[in-house]
């Protein structure tokens, strides 16, 4: 009896350390989270562009590049694989910083949170069905999981998502020029069972899209488009805010040019030339600066940047490429001027600033790790002589 007896207790005890290894390996969220500013290891981060692939960390900037998952330490200024494997060729999923185009997607950015990474992936079920996911990265370890289950297809369908506040927003597909509805979903991370996301807003019209989510506090915000007839007459675009608890939304600005959404205003170029911005509780539009525009919008705790690379776009002149810095009172910091015309730039937070490196014919600089990828150290923005350090 007392061999039993001991028998029931150690299998007791190994099911309570089971059990116990499950829950701390669950992905613990916060989704009353209530505060109208930034929260560091809750919110999207909004100075990053969400196709970047650039995550900010203590200490430095996680990112993908050459299909593998670098860290640039900003104090030590280098960059390197987030492997410690010696001799590792850094090309198979034995290394901690691969990712396999047969199962990630880096090129739709990358989220943070509480500690982790998530980015976009999938799996395939048979010959036609794949299922999409956003996985986590847990940078303690590396070590990838499964971590909110998005939807099913046939096929590679175009995904917007960003993770805030403890839920995965998204859209993917895009409408053809019919009537038809575009339906913004979210998710709870950790839903990983193939739940049905919560359809939380949908918008009808002919060639609908919805696009560039972003989020701030306790607001997401969004641009809808839609056309007048089949033919592609009458585009319109409008700038949506939506409250993440109550989740009402509204149209709040044309979104023709620009717009930015912080924890007070939406900025909103009212013309090629102007910005403008709207108090978000109180819909009082106000003037806020010049620009020489149209231009991209980003913005970190004490700088709003404006970069004129879309006028080059358009313009096809990239001569006078220019991110122009003013403050959050409107008034002229200074303006940065990439190595070159074409070059990317992620913005970054309040301490520094990432670029990389395209020629003037397009082509992206070959590049085996960091190399190609620089970085303007904010400490240096009012000073006339700026240094960018190159980060391989």
């Amino acid at each position: 009896m007392k061999k039993i007896y001991i028998i029931i207790t150690v299998m007791f005890m190994i099911t309570l350390l089971l059990c116990t290894g499950c829950s701390s390996d669950k992905i613990n969220i916060n989704i009353n989270q209530n505060s109208e500013e930034y929260i560091a290891n809750e919110d999207y981060q909004y100075f990053l562009d969400s196709y970047s692939s650039f995550i900010k960390t203590d200490g430095g900037y996680y990112f993908v590049t050459d299909l593998k998952l670098y860290f640039y330490d900003t104090e030590k200024k280098e960059s390197y694989p987030v492997c410690s494997k010696a001799n590792c060729k850094h090309s198979d999923s034995d290394c901690s910083a691969y990712l396999s185009p047969l199962k990630y997607i880096p090129m739709a950015g990358m989220s943070y949170y509480d500690h982790s990474l998530y980015i976009l992936g999938y799996e395939k079920s048979g010959e036609s069905k794949r299922q999409n996911y956003i996985y986590q990265i847990n940078l303690d370890n590396f070590k990838h999981k499964k971590a909110a289950y998005l939807f099913d297809s046939s096929s590679a369908f175009s995904v917007d998502y960003v993770v805030h506040r403890g839920y995965v927003y998204f859209v993917y597909g895009q409408s053809s020029m019919t009537q038809g509805s575009t339906v913004l979903y979210r998710t709870k991370l950790g839903n990983t069972k193939n739940d049905a996301p919560e359809a939380i807003y949908e918008f009808s019209g002919i060639g609908t899209n919805l696009f560039g989510l972003h989020a701030y506090g306790n607001n997401i915000f969004f641009i809808t488009s839609s056309y007048e007839d089949e033919e592609g007459n009458g585009y319109e675009t409008t700038g949506n805010i939506m409250d993440i608890h109550s989740l009402e939304a509204k149209g709040a600005v044309d979104a023709l040019f620009a717009s930015y959404l912080d924890e007070e205003y939406i900025y909103f170029e009212n013309d090629k030339n102007s910005v403008h911005r709207i108090h978000i509780h109180t819909n009082e539009e106000e003037f806020f600066c010049n620009i020489d525009g149209p231009a991209y919008i980003s913005a970190d705790s004490k700088y709003i940047y404006f970069d004129n690379k879309q006028k080059m776009y358009i313009d096809e002149n990239f001569k006078d490429r220019k991110i122009y810095v003013y403050d959050k009172s409107g008034n002229y910091i200074t303006e940065i001027v990439p190595k070159n015309p074409k070059d990317d730039c992620y913005f970054g937070g309040d301490d520094v600033m990432i670029f990389k490196e395209i020629t003037v014919t397009g082509e992206v600089v070959e590049s085996e790790g960091a190399n190609g990828y620089y970085v303007l150290d904010k400490s240096q923005l009012a000073s006339p002589d700026k240094q960018f350090i190159d980060m391989e």
